[in-house]
């Protein structure tokens, strides 16, 4: 255990000081529904960025940041323009194979979803040769090579989604159940890009993927961003998407291959790729808008060492305008994440109204693009603010439950720093347990800000109450987030109501936090990344 332990231990059970107190307490529901109900409103139009409904959200943002009087964190603005490119390839309405078997047409949507990552305008793919490619991994300290023997250039690769540990559960392949970053769908298009290969195409299984296909499929023919980069102009993999279950069945059974049979010589080590003697052709056309979008964020200098950060982060973007649903088609986002950035502005309520500045500094940042690939938050690590000396360590909130209060804190991605020892010793004082994910088969550590941060090497958390309601128990809590999952998720009817709705838990993790943080504030140590976390290597 870290020497600093006891230290800790005295730090978080000594009594709380009037102050403490008076600021923890200012922390209350009723502020964050407002917060949750401006952000999440209709006129918002969805917060998706480069529209109306980014400088709506952005203007309340810095509303809010100058009412509890925050220092802008760019050189006098609470802007931090974030250069993007919108790009939207127009797919056809069908996909067209030519397999041994005869010609197989796939609907797009439907059975198959595509899109193109450059910003080239036209693209022309001539019978492509299709490739099973296993997980489309190559990672050496795994003693893992999908690729090997295999010259992907100009070939689309068919490849599973996760890791082989997730399909066989053994402990010892991978880290068996928890997802890698060599598991997730963006690691599987960057290592087709740096193998050369044409098109990456990923099989979707919702257990898999950790979300159902009406999550992964629906990029076809809708506005993607992407960082505004060189690279778009010179990508050699032109072609991402995924293909549902069955479409991939009924394309690999005109190859005259089984698809089950095929996986369960994937999850072997020393698999060799499989060629499926089938072409696909395709043409597309890829329309593009060059803009910036904008991270907000305000700060709190430190009375003693203002030159070293905590930072706290809420994403404010959300999916826009989509499909309609039930008639509507505003995907308002308010679990995701307008409910986090309520999180973040009581915290930063709370630091204001201690009586007294922290130790440190305290950075509030709301970023933009999370949906799209987590693209704020990255231009803000590789580009902090000149006010910005050192981060000690990065807390964040994303998708929040109505449902109360939690006696559990779970932590998404245990086990990278001391942040988890100061946890649980924090969640002590309200009579919470601290449990690590029950389901790391999904790689949410992957999946929202705290990640460039722990890129980094910066000590990051990103935990909240989830699986346990305190009045619900463990297994009706699990049955309504089971239904969160596939009603509300990434759906319109993600809406904020304050007469069904019960913020008692978001309250107790926002005061939660802030009592941590303003206790690392004044801490004369650094948290530390753990030895056997994966970004051990990139610490400073």
């Amino acid at each position: 255990m870290n020497r600093a332990i006891p230290f800790l231990a005295l730090l978080f059970f000594s009594c709380q000081d009037g102050n403490i107190k008076r600021a923890i307490n200012s922390i209350t529901s009723q502020e964050m529904g407002q917060d949750i109900m401006a952000l999440s409103s209709d006129s918002l139009l969805g917060r998706a960025p480069f529209t109306v409904g980014e400088e709506r959200t952005v203007a309340y943002l810095q509303k809010r940041m100058a009412e509890l009087k925050l220092t802008p964190a760019f050189e006098g603005s609470y802007i931090q323009s974030v250069p993007m490119v919108s790009i939207t390839t127009m797919v056809p309405n069908t996909v067209d194979f030519t397999t041994p078997k005869g010609a197989l047409k796939l609907k797009t949507d439907e059975e198959i979803c595509l899109w193109s990552p450059t910003i080239k305008p036209n693209i022309k793919i001539s019978s492509a040769d299709l490739v099973f490619a296993g997980f489309g991994i190559d990672a050496p300290e795994y003693e893992w090579n999908d690729f090997a023997g295999l010259n992907v250039s100009g070939k689309i690769i068919v490849v599973l989604v996760n890791d082989p540990g997730f399909y066989t559960h053994d402990s010892l392949l991978f880290t068996g159940n928890a997802m890698t970053y060599y598991g997730r769908w963006r690691y599987k298009f960057e290592e087709a890009e740096r193998k050369g290969a044409l098109g990456c195409l990923i099989v979707h299984e919702d257990a898999a993927a950790g979300y159902p296909w009406a999550v992964a499929g629906s990029k076809s023919n809708t506005p993607i961003l992407y960082m505004d980069s060189p690279e778009l102009n010179n990508s050699r993999c032109v072609l991402n998407g995924w293909i549902t279950l069955d479409a991939v069945r009924k394309l690999m059974g005109k190859c005259g291959y089984s698809y089950d049979s095929l996986k369960q010589l994937a999850v072997n080590r020393g698999f060799k790729p499989v060629g499926l003697k089938a072409c696909l052709s395709l043409t597309m056309e890829n329309r593009q808008t060059k803009s910036a979008s904008k991270n907000v964020a305000g700060y709190i200098a430190g009375s003693k060492n203002p030159d070293e950060f905590i930072v706290y982060t809420a994403h404010w973007d959300h999916l826009g305008i989509g499909k309609a649903v039930d008639g509507d088609s505003i995907y308002n986002g308010a679990s995701d994440n307008a409910a986090g950035i309520a999180w973040m502005l009581s915290i930063a309520k709370a630091f204001q109204n201690s009586g007294e500045r922290p130790e440190r500094s305290v950075l509030f940042l709301s970023p933009t693009a999370e949906e799209s690939g987590l693209f704020g938050s990255t231009y803000f690590v590789q580009h902090p603010p000149q006010e910005v000396g050192r981060m000690v360590a990065c807390f964040n909130y994303d998708v929040a439950l109505f449902l109360g209060k939690f006696s559990d804190v779970t932590i998404t991605g245990p086990g990278h720093s001391n942040l988890d020892s100061l946890l649980r010793l924090a969640a002590k004082s309200q009579n919470r347990y601290v449990i690590s994910d029950p389901n790391p088969e999904i790689g949410m550590i992957y999946r929202s800000d705290q990640l460039p941060f722990l890129k980094a090497g910066i000590p990051s958390m990103f935990a909240k109450g989830c699986i346990h309601q305190t009045e619900l128990g463990k297994e009706k809590t699990q049955e309504l987030i089971n239904k969160y999952w596939l009603n509300t998720y990434h759906k319109p009817s993600d809406e904020f109501d304050p007469t069904r709705d019960n913020l008692d838990g978001l309250v107790e993790d926002a005061r939660l936090f802030y009592d941590m943080g303003n206790r690392l504030t004044s801490w004369n140590q650094y948290p530390k990344m753990s030895r056997t976390s994966e970004f051990y290597n990139r610490s400073r």
